[in-house]
C-alpha cells in the first residue's frame, strides 16, 4: 500500500493530533484492522534533548498515538539511542513521563536480546538487530522530520535504524566508508522488518545541519503512510525539493499510488522552503567512485569547538575507528584516520562540534551558486 496521507497540525495538543492521526487511519482503512496485537512505537529518540529542541520524537505527538493504540492492543515503546544512557535521554525528552503517565512499557533495546541476519558487503557479513521486531505483531515507526548531514535526510528509512543497538550503530560506518554505501545498511536493517505504519512527527521538524545541531523548523504537518519509502519519497521530492542528481537514495524511494492532502493545499506544500545540510553539495555531486580522488582537495569534516565542549565524552565513546583522542581534559580528532562518519557531531548535545569545510570546497560551493544564477 502506497498512499501517502499529508494532514496539518499547528501543535504539540494531544487532542489535536489523535484527532488528525486518527482522521488518517480511517482514510487509511486502518481502524478495526489494527486490534488485538502486540504494537511496537518506535520513535525518534536520538539523544538527551529536550523537545522544543526538535531533535526527538515530541512526548504529546507519542502520547497522542499511544492513546490511539492502547484502546484495543498492547503497547510497547522502544528505542536505542546511539549514547549509552537511556535513562537520561527518556527522562529530558519526556518520553518516560508519558510512558509511565499511560501506563506502557518503554524498552531500551539498547539491552535487548538481538538477532543477526546476513548482510555480506563492503566486508561486513551480517547486522545485528533488535529482537523485539520479531516479537511484535505490528509496528509503528515515529520518525521525526529532519535534514541529516551525512544521509541529507532523516526520516522513514532510517528511524528504524533505531532497532540496532546503541554503539553498534556507529560500528556499521567502518565498512560503510561513503553515504551510498551506509545507505545500503539502513535498508538493509529496514527491509528486515519493514514497519507496517509510518507517521512522521512534522509538526515542527530540523533543517540545516541536522539531526542535532540544525535549526528548528515549523512544517505543521504530520505524514502517514503504511509504506516508509514512499513517505521518503515525498520528503525527498516535495519537502525538501533535492535535485535528481541525489545519486545514492532514488532507488529506495517509492512513489504514492495516492497523495491525499487534509487540511493542507499542494501549494502549500510547494512553498515550503528548507535549509539544507552545508554538507549537501559533497554529498550529492560527487558519486562513490569520484570521492576518493576529489577528497584530498574537497573535503568536509568534524571540529571540535573547545570553548564549547563540556567533556562529556559521548564524542569518544562512539567513535567508530577511535580517531578521537583525549589530551587532559580536552578531545581531539586524529584527521588522519578520521572517516567522516559524523556519528561525533550527531551525538553532540552541546553543538560543540561543528562542521569544516575546505578552501576547495568552499570555491565549489561558490561556483555553483554563480552557475546557477548564469542558467
Amino acid at each position: 500500500m502506497s498512499k501517502l496521507l499529508i494532514s496539518r497540525c499547528d501543535e504539540y495538543k494531544c487532542e489535536k493530533i489523535y484527532e488528525v492521526i486518527l482522521n488518517q487511519l480511517i482514510v487509511l482503512d486502518l481502524v478495526d484492522k489494527i486490534k488485538f496485537k502486540k504494537v511496537l512505537l518506535k520513535p525518534n529518540l536520538l539523544g538527551a534533548h529536550k523537545p522544543q529542541e526538535a531533535a526527538t520524537t515530541h512526548p504529546e505527538f507519542l502520547r497522542a498515538i499511544i492513546k490511539l493504540f492502547k484502546k484495543n492492543n498492547e503497547v510497547i515503546v522502544g528505542d536505542s539511542p546511539s549514547v549509552a544512557n537511556f535513562e537520561e535521554v527518556v527522562l529530558k525528552t519526556g518520553i518516560k513521563k508519558v510512558c509511565e503517565e499511560e501506563k506502557v512499557l518503554l524498552l531500551n533495546l539498547s539491552v535487548y536480546p538481538t538477532i543477526e541476519f546476513e548482510f555480506n558487503k563492503f566486508g561486513c557479513k551480517k547486522l545485528v538487530v533488535s529482537k523485539i521486531v520479531e516479537e511484535v505483531d505490528y509496528i509503528v515507526n515515529l520518525p521525526k522530520l529532519k535534514t541529516h548531514s551525512l544521509t541529507i535526510i532523516t526520516c522513514g528509512i532510517k528511524n528504524m535504524y533505531g532497532v540496532v543497538a546503541g554503539f553498534t550503530k556507529s560500528l556499521y560506518h567502518k565498512y560503510a566508508l561513503h553515504p551510498q554505501d551506509f545507505f545500503e545498511v539502513l535498508y538493509a536493517v529496514y527491509s528486515y522488518r519493514p514497519p507496517d505504519l509510518t507517521i512522521v512527527d512534522a509538526i515542527e521538524g530540523m533543517e540545516g545541519d541536522g539531526p542535532a545541531s540544525g535549526t528548528v523548523k515549523k512544517f505543521a504537518l504530520i505524514i502517514t503512510s503504511e509504506n516508509a519509502r514512499t513517505v521518503d519519497y515525498f520528503v525527498v521530492k516535495d519537502l525538501f525539493k533535492l535535485p535528481k542528481h541525489f545519486l545514492f537514495i532514488n532507488k529506495y524511494l517509492k512513489k504514492p499510488t495516492e497523495i491525499v492532502f487534509i487540511g493542507v493545499s499542494k501549494e502549500e506544500i510547494k512553498n515550503i522552503k528548507v535549509v539544507l545540510p552545508q554538507t549537501a553539495s559533497f554529498v550529492n555531486y560527487f558519486p562513490k567512485i569520484v570521492v576518493s580522488f576529489v577528497k584530498p582537495l574537497v573535503w568536509f569534516r568534524p571540529k571540535i569547538v573547545q570553548k564549547l565542549c563540556k567533556q562529556c565524552a559521548k564524542c569518544y565513546q562512539i567513535c567508530p575507528k577511535k580517531t578521537i583522542k583525549k589530551v587532559g581534559n580536552k578531545y581531539f580528532i586524529d584527521y588522519a584516520n578520521c572517516i567522516t562518519c559524523l556519528c561525533c557531531f550527531e551525538v553532540c548535545t552541546y553543538k560543540a562540534i561543528k562542521i569544516k569545510r575546505s578552501i576547495f570546497y568552499e570555491i565549489f560551493i561558490l561556483l555553483k551558486k554563480l552557475l546557477k544564477l548564469l542558467v
